[in-house]
Order: C-alpha cells, then sequence, then structure tokens
C-alpha cells in the first residue's frame, strides 16, 4: 500500500510541478494550407492574472496554471477586470511558409503576440484599441499578426490580451497568404456595396429634400449619414481612415455611434408618423428615450475617460443596452399604434425597425456573451441597416404620394367649394337685383305715376316741362328695373365672360378647359343672354363635380338661324341609370323656355353636349 501512495504522489508532484509538459494538442500548418484557413480557438489554452505580467513569468507558469479553451469556435470570457494569456502550438512538417494570425474581436485594448523556439523568443510587437492604427503588424480593420514557422519546426505562441472591465468574445484563425487576401478583398466588397448604396440613399434624400423642402427628409439624411458613420465604428474603418492617431476615441466610437443613430432614428420616426401629443399615448415616452440617447453620449466619454474601472464599465454596458433595445422598443409600440389608427406609411417603418431589432438583440447577446457567435466578415446587422434604409426611404415616397392625393383631394373640395360659392353669390346677386327691379318699378314707379296726376292740375308751360321730366324719369327707372337683371352681360359679353372664365379656372382646377368661337356672335335680349349664362354655368359646375375629366371644351357657333353651343368632355360619362339632377332638369327647363333643343351623348371618357337655339326667336 506504501509503494502505491509514493507512485501516486510521485505522479501528482509531476502534474502540479511540469512547466512545459503539457497535454495541449499541436496544430498541424499542413492543416492551414489544405483549407487556406482554419479556426484554432478550441486549440487555445487560458491564463488570466489580475495585472499584467512579463512574459518570461508567464512563460514557465506550470500547466495547472492553464486552462483549456472548451468551445468549439470561440473564446468567450464573461466582464472581468482580468488580463488574459492564450497559448498555442503550432508544427511545421512541410515547407516554410508565412501565415497570418487573425483576431475577430476588434475592440481589444491591448495585444501582444510572442513565440517561443527552442528557447529562442520572438515578439511580433503591440497592438490594439489603445494604439494608433499605423502601429499595427498588418494594416486591417481587424487585428492581424503575419507569422513564420520554418519547416520542421514547433512553436508555442503566447498572446497577451488585455479587455480589462469589458466582455470579450473572439476567436482565433489562422490564414495563409493568398487566403488572408481573399478575405480582406470580400471585406472591402461587402463594404463598397453597403456604403454605395447607402450614399444613394442619401444622395435621394437630398434630392428630396430639395423638390418638397421638407424637414422628415433633411433629418433622414442625417440620420443616413449616422447610420455610414455607425457602420465604419463597428467594422473599425473609422479608425483606420478618419482619425488613425487618436486611439481613445475608437474605443468609445460604437457607444456613440450607436447612440446618436437611435436618437436620430426616434425623430424621424416621430416626423415620419406624424407623432404629437394629441394623437399619440407614446410621445412623451418616445421624447424621453431620444434624449436619454443623447445624454449617454458625453456619459460614455465621462466614464471611458476617467472613471474605467470594472463596476462603473459594467453598469455603463448594461444601461447602455437597456437604453438601446427601450428605444428601438418604443418605436416598434409607437409605429404599431399609428398601424392602428390606420396610417398606412407606418407599416414601412414597424418592418423595417422589427429588423433592426432582431439584429440589435442577437448583437447585445453576442457581446454579452449569452451565446458564442463568431463572424469574420461584415455583420449581417450592417445589411440590415441598409435593408432598413431602403425600406423607409420607399415608405418616404409613399408617404409622399398619399399627402400628394390628400392635397389634390382638399383642393378638389376647396374648388368645389368655391364654384358652390360663386353660384351662390350669382343666384344671391339675381334674386337681389330681381327685388332692387321689382322695388324701382313698384314704388319709385308707383310715385312718379302719382305725382304726375297732381302735377295735372297745373297749367301752362310749367306744367309741360314737369310731366317731361317725370316722363324722363319714369323711362329710366323701367330700363334701370330692366337692366338690373343683367349687371354683368351687355351686347356682346357672353364670349367675354366665359373666355375670361375659364382662364381662371384653368389656373386653379385639374380640368384643362378650352374656349373657341365660330361666326359673329348675335345681339341677344338681356333674358335671353341670363338664361344661356346660367345654363352654361350649371354645365361647367357639373363637369368639375362630377365628370373627373383631364380636358373640356367649349364652342360657340353663329350662323344665320341658330346659336349652336358644343361642350365635350373626357370624363367619367354619366351614368345610365341614374335618373336626372335639379341641374340637368333646370338646364332643360331654360332651353325650353328659349324654344331651343338640347341633345347629350355620354359614355365613359366622353360626353357631349349640344344646344341649339334659334335666332328667329329673337326677331
Amino acid at each position: 500500500m506504501s509503494k502505491i501512495s509514493s507512485f501516486l504522489l510521485f505522479i501528482l508532484f509531476l502534474i502540479c510541478h511540469a512547466k512545459d509538459c503539457y497535454c495541449q494538442k499541436e496544430i498541424s500548418i499542413s492543416e492551414v494550407n489544405n483549407q487556406g484557413k482554419i479556426n484554432i480557438s478550441d486549440h487555445v489554452d487560458i491564463y488570466s492574472s489580475d495585472k499584467k505580467e512579463h512574459f518570461k513569468d508567464v512563460k514557465n507558469l506550470p500547466s495547472q496554471c492553464w486552462q483549456q479553451n472548451h468551445n468549439p469556435n470561440t473564446i468567450n470570457l464573461k466582464i472581468s477586470d482580468s488580463i488574459y494569456w492564450f497559448r498555442f502550438s503550432l508544427v511545421n512538417k512541410g515547407n516554410a511558409n508565412k501565415y497570418f494570425l487573425k483576431i475577430t474581436n476588434k475592440g481589444i485594448n491591448h495585444l501582444e503576440l510572442f513565440s517561443l523556439n527552442k528557447n529562442s523568443i520572438k515578439n511580433y510587437g503591440k497592438t490594439g484599441d489603445y494604439y494608433p492604427f499605423g502601429q499595427r503588424p498588418f494594416h486591417s480593420n481587424y487585428f492581424i499578426y503575419p507569422i513564420e514557422i520554418n519547416k520542421g519546426d514547433t512553436s508555442i505562441f503566447y498572446l497577451f490580451c488585455d479587455k480589462k472591465n469589458e466582455n470579450l468574445n473572439t476567436a482565433l484563425y489562422l490564414f495563409t497568404d493568398n487566403e488572408i487576401k481573399n478575405a480582406e478583398n470580400k471585406t472591402a466588397i461587402s463594404m463598397g456595396m453597403i456604403l454605395g448604396i447607402l450614399l444613394l440613399a442619401f444622395i435621394i434624400n437630398l434630392f428630396l429634400v430639395y423638390i418638397f423642402k421638407d424637414k422628415l427628409t433633411l433629418w433622414y439624411s442625417i440620420y443616413i449619414i449616422a447610420v455610414i458613420n455607425m457602420i465604419l465604428s463597428f467594422e473599425g474603418f473609422d479608425f483606420e481612415f478618419i482619425y488613425p492617431r487618436y486611439p481613445f476615441y475608437a474605443s468609445v466610437s460604437r457607444f456613440i455611434s450607436s447612440l446618436s443613430t437611435l436618437a436620430l432614428m426616434i425623430y424621424v420616426m416621430q416626423l415620419y408618423v406624424k407623432q404629437k401629443k394629441d394623437n399619440s399615448k407614446y410621445f412623451y415616452a418616445a421624447i424621453v428615450s431620444k434624449w436619454l440617447n443623447v445624454l449617454m453620449i458625453p456619459i460614455t466619454l465621462i466614464i471611458y475617460q476617467w472613471f474605467p474601472f470594472l463596476v462603473t464599465k459594467k453598469i455603463h454596458f448594461y444601461i447602455f443596452i437597456t437604453v438601446q433595445i427601450t428605444g428601438i422598443l418604443i418605436i416598434l409600440i409607437s409605429t404599431l399604434e399609428k398601424i392602428f389608427q390606420k396610417y398606412k406609411p407606418a407599416n414601412f417603418y414597424f418592418i423595417a425597425t422589427v429588423m433592426l431589432l432582431f439584429t440589435g438583440i442577437m448583437s447585445s447577446v453576442v457581446e454579452t456573451g449569452i451565446i458564442n457567435h463568431n463572424v469574420q466578415s461584415v455583420n449581417p446587422m450592417q445589411w440590415c441597416f441598409v435593408a432598413e434604409v431602403i425600406i423607409i426611404s420607399i415608405g418616404i415616397l409613399y408617404r409622399y404620394q398619399l399627402l400628394h392625393k390628400e392635397n389634390q383631394l382638399l383642393h378638389d373640395q376647396l374648388s368645389l367649394e368655391k364654384i358652390n360659392n360663386l353660384k351662390d353669390i350669382v343666384e344671391t346677386q339675381k334674386i337681389e337685383q330681381i327685388r332692387i327691379a321689382e322695388d324701382l318699378h313698384d314704388l319709385l314707379g308707383g310715385q312718379l305715376a302719382a305725382l304726375k296726376l297732381k302735377i295735372a292740375s297745373l297749367s301752362g308751360d310749367q306744367k309741360n316741362k314737369v310731366e317731361n321730366l317725370i316722363d324722363d324719369i319714369s323711362e329710366n327707372t323701367r330700363n334701370i328695373a330692366h337692366n338690373m337683371n343683367l349687371v354683368e352681360l351687355n351686347e356682346n359679353m357672353l364670349s367675354t365672360i366665359f373666355s375670361n372664365y375659364l382662364i381662371q379656372l384653368n389656373k386653379d382646377q385639374t380640368t384643362l378647359f378650352s374656349f373657341t368661337q365660330i361666326g359673329n356672335a348675335y345681339n341677344f335680349n338681356k333674358e335671353t343672354e341670363l338664361n344661356i349664362y346660367l345654363v352654361l354655368m350649371e354645365i361647367i359646375h357639373n363637369i368639375l363635380k362630377h365628370a373627373q375629366a383631364q380636358e373640356a371644351t367649349l364652342q360657340f357657333f353663329f350662323n344665320e338661324d341658330n346659336f349652336e353651343i358644343i361642350v365635350e368632355d373626357n370624363g367619367v360619362g354619366m351614368l345610365e341609370n341614374n335618373k336626372p339632377g335639379m341641374g340637368i332638369k333646370n338646364i332643360k327647363k331654360r332651353i325650353q323656355k328659349l324654344h331651343g333643343q338640347i341633345h347629350i351623348d355620354s359614355k365613359a371618357g366622353n360626353t357631349t353636349i349640344i344646344i341649339i337655339i334659334p335666332i328667329q326667336h329673337e326677331n
């Protein structure tokens, strides 16, 4: 029993004190050559420490200090104040080649790579968000290290990784030279397509700003620029091309771009669905959410500049996630409310927001480490933003189409009201003129007649002069009473009145009228002219109200025997089974009074009215 115990103790001693004897699976370079790239995350050992240690101390750590990564595709480490070292072993049984180690997380603060080969140490350099972009070993929005392994060599690599006080979710890939170029090209093409589509949408919305002079399109154009900035920041291209010498902003740009983009998205939603306090229960919730996103921007800068501690960063991160998801949910609820209110354009914004909510939740879940997911190319969320911009741009165009129809309907109603008011004024004037004429005839005429009887008792020249004067006054009174019925009309005025009237209508109406006269105008008596005038006004009124015509013509034909009027339009026509209204009855009654004839030929696309008034009636 004592021998067995001694043997077990000896084995335990070896396990606890062996420095370089670990059962780590070596990665064969031939496997990388065959596939072009491989994920080595499950071949990685992990060592965590609460302080930064020198590489010479780390490489001498005993094996029990290292823990093998058990996730097959990613290295998922929760938020902590620890610093990590990753260790993996590469063996090259073929020819010497150059390879590339790619770290898929773009937001790591400090990275430093070492290799150990037969006690020979090589330092591949420092990089990370806290270093200028030009210091990167390989110029890419990802962190990439070029490495070399000689033929027949086995090298142990140690990667120092500091993402202190933040969640660390990443993967490690090995690439061949050709494959890393292909991966970079694919990323560049994808980003080029995304940015091209967004810039095109931006230009289109700027054009809409110029056309409609609308605040919505102006702010949506600004929102598209914010989306472009957010995509650049999440992919690390803003650090590469905009501020490569200012690494601090790279650590906060993702937060700031997300906050500013969502604040603009909420404001654009309010403009898009016409959300106001008197038509939405969620108006103030949207206002508060919008300003919370704005307020989080300076808070983020203050925390990362002066209080970059575990507790503050952790609280900030979860508040950030809560504010973002709450903002998107408020947009969804607000647009859903407008959908229930039968506002059709809200459907576009709702669909676009659902897509962003899903991808935003997935991104947050991955970022917090709830699930393991590794993305090597452009994040699908960026394509969701592209789809969202396209959907909402289409929605804005649809919204303007509805507004145009509403404005056209309102314009038609106002025009109809204007015509009705004009008709009422004409009728009122006619009644008033008749009343005045009757008063002149009955009152003033009667009084003048009585005065003449009283003057009859006079004698001599004075009597004759006064009687002649009274006769002149009576004659003038009768003329005034007769002409009061036709204040608008005098000789040859029908053509002028309708020519000028149709010109005015063409300025305000969708129906385009034209006027033609053939022959010399006939001098009708005033009663006939008034009846013709009222007949034509009724016909024009019916065209504007019912015909839905694009064009209409009014033609006067004067000949020796008849005055012919032809009115045509290309509207919907009169319904065959529809009983004639009061307007048509009045028209026929007036034509009959003039001993004239009226013919109506109506079908869809064309209505022709022919009126024939005999001139003999005037003799």
